[in-house]
């Protein structure tokens, strides 16, 4: 496993440092900060009711300082990227076809490995596990990575994992959904064997994306793909798994061989809801690995502003990529995509689709309805921002009509958890096309009413007269033509020239026209002016 790339020049261990992500953070804007002293009680409510992510200079009786929610935003997710809001998704999928390698570095050279606790000095007891939801099972770390390797297979694994306070060296996490590291553990106490894994807490959010994405690639690799370059690795001092050197804590141990025979939870997840308390194994803990400044960092999965979560945001993104792919399986080249946070990060898509045959918009609903995450497919066109919450409501009120536009599947997979799940484990799905309907005419009440743009072209008339010689014109196009910059002088002009019978108004959308005007075969009809908005306050004319 270790890499030849090792012998690289020197490793920049701030680049990717959690507390470089929160200076750049605080640079934009995307940091509330606490200077006063903060219990561990109240921390999850001081965090829940902030739009930014938060950063504690005094937390707990030891005054750690700690941040959190540096992924509950999606310009935060931006900051991570380096890219614009909008840009997320394509620049995810550029760095997925460029794949990074690990680079090993001596525990000398880990920063992680400034400060080094291990056996009957560990104590737990010290950190800032804290009650995050109001019936959690107990007090918890959010913010743990998992890095692993199956022993059976040597393969790579990461994942993100809950870590309930059980003593002064066990803690307990949920080891009950389908998670690689599950299966990776139930085949381990087959064999009667110890897992050996070790935990990140303090993480860039590249990290967390790589930690909840699956694609069967090296994982620990997968990390530094996200990131763009090679992830720095060290093993630890105590069970040799590898691990991130440039995170502010490292937690080494194992799951004992004994299984599942503990409760854990219950604990607020993705859903806004309690996952129920679980039965599951025990983790030992033989070191605590640091910098000598570590940032703690904690990490909320639930609450009524889901669009506030760390889990919410990333999950969201990573349904966004989901929802790219299907739709180019498909054959459909979406203009744009949107997964919403709130809905559990993922169960509600947006797509917008640039103007093609009859049917597109059911096919890419079909497509999406078949990811089996999400619940309802909003498809609209692409003259609509899929980003703006405003803008697809009103493509709703404007361009559904419920008859005929609700795609509904029933007898669908439930997904765990979903409190709307019938009995026999099945969902129902729905699908909106929001999308202009085809075979209207194109008309100025199919228009959207908005302040005009003018494109500062040249003039081309010397008069309005002149202007109009080319064919009927809308005011504003006559405006531009003569180079307008008012336009209560083009008015008083075409009345002038209306009272002269030298114009009239054409009545099906008001252009204005000369009476000796007529049109020629095979020349362009008159019809709406082009549309000079980027927003969806542009035209709704592609019939």
């Amino acid at each position: 496993m270790d890499s030849a790339a090792s012998k690289q020049a020197k490793v920049d261990f701030d680049k990717f440092r959690l507390r470089r992500f929160v200076e750049r953070l605080m640079d934009i804007g995307e940091v509330e900060v606490h200077e006063e002293p903060v219990a561990l009680a109240d921390l999850s409510a001081v965090i829940e009711a902030s739009p930014k992510a938060t950063l504690f200079k005094c937390v707990g009786e030891e005054k750690y300082e700690m941040v959190a929610a540096v992924a509950g935003g999606r310009r935060r997710l931006a900051a991570a990227f380096g890219v614009d809001e909008r840009n997320i998704a394509q620049e995810y999928m550029r760095r997925l076809n460029n794949p990074q390698p690990t680079v090993f570095v001596s525990s000398s050279e880990a920063p992680v490995h400034e400060v080094i606790v291990k056996g009957e000095d560990v104590d737990l007891g010290k950190l800032p596990f804290h009650l995050q939801h109001e019936c959690d099972g107990s007090t918890y770390l959010s913010s743990g990575i998992d890095f692993t390797v199956d022993p059976a297979t040597g393969k790579t694994n990461v994942g993100c994992r809950r870590l309930m306070l059980r003593g002064k060296r066990e803690m307990r996490s949920n080891l009950t959904d389908l998670s690689d590291l599950r299966r990776i553990y139930v085949g381990c106490i087959e064999r009667g064997e110890k897992l050996p894994v070790s935990f990140a807490i303090g993480s860039h959010p590249l990290d967390y994306l790589a930690a909840g994405s699956k694609f069967p690639v090296d994982e620990f690799g997968l990390v530094a793909t996200l990131r763009g370059e090679p992830v720095p690795m060290v093993r630890g001092v105590t069970n040799d798994v590898p691990a991130p050197a440039d995170a502010e804590m490292i937690i080494e141990g194992y799951f004992d061989e004994l299984g599942y025979r503990e409760i854990e939870g219950p604990y607020g997840e993705f859903y806004a809801h309690y996952g129920p308390p679980h039965i599951d194994p025990v983790f030992h803990v033989t070191a605590i690995t640091r910098r000598r400044d570590a940032l703690h960092q904690t990490v909320l999965h639930a609450g009524r502003r889901l669009s506030r979560t760390d889990s919410g945001n990333l999950g969201a993104l990573n349904a966004e990529l989901r929802i790219w792919r299907a739709l180019r399986a498909a054959g459909i080249e979406p203009a744009a995509v949107r997964s919403l946070p709130a809905s559990n990060g993922r169960q509600h898509a947006r797509v917008a689709l640039k103007r093609g045959a009859p049917g597109q918009a059911r096919l890419a609903i079909s497509a999406l309805l078949a990811i089996p995450f999400i619940k309802h497919a909003f498809v609209v066109d692409d003259d609509v921002d899929v980003f703006c919450d405003e803008e697809v409501e009103w493509a709703m009120s404007t361009r559904f009509r419920a008859d005929r536009d609700l795609i509904v599947a029933a007898g669908c997979p439930a997904i765990y958890m979903d409190p709307m799940a019938l009995e026999d484990g099945s969902m129902v799905k729905a699908g909106f096309d929001l999308t202009a309907p085809y075979g209207r005419r194109d008309t100025v009440e199919r228009r959207v009413a908005c302040a005009p743009h003018f494109t500062g072209e040249e003039v081309r008339a010397g008069s309005v007269e002149q202007a109009l010689e080319s064919g009927p014109k809308y005011f504003m196009q006559i405006m531009q033509a003569v180079g307008s910059r008012d336009g209560r002088e083009v008015a008083l002009e075409l009345e002038r020239l209306r009272e002269a019978g030298v114009v009239a108004r054409l009545p099906t959308n008001g252009e204005w026209a000369l009476r000796s005007w007529k049109p020629v075969e095979r020349a362009p009809k008159p019809g709406l002016p082009p549309d000079t908005h980027a927003s969806s306050a542009g035209p709704d004319h592609r019939m």
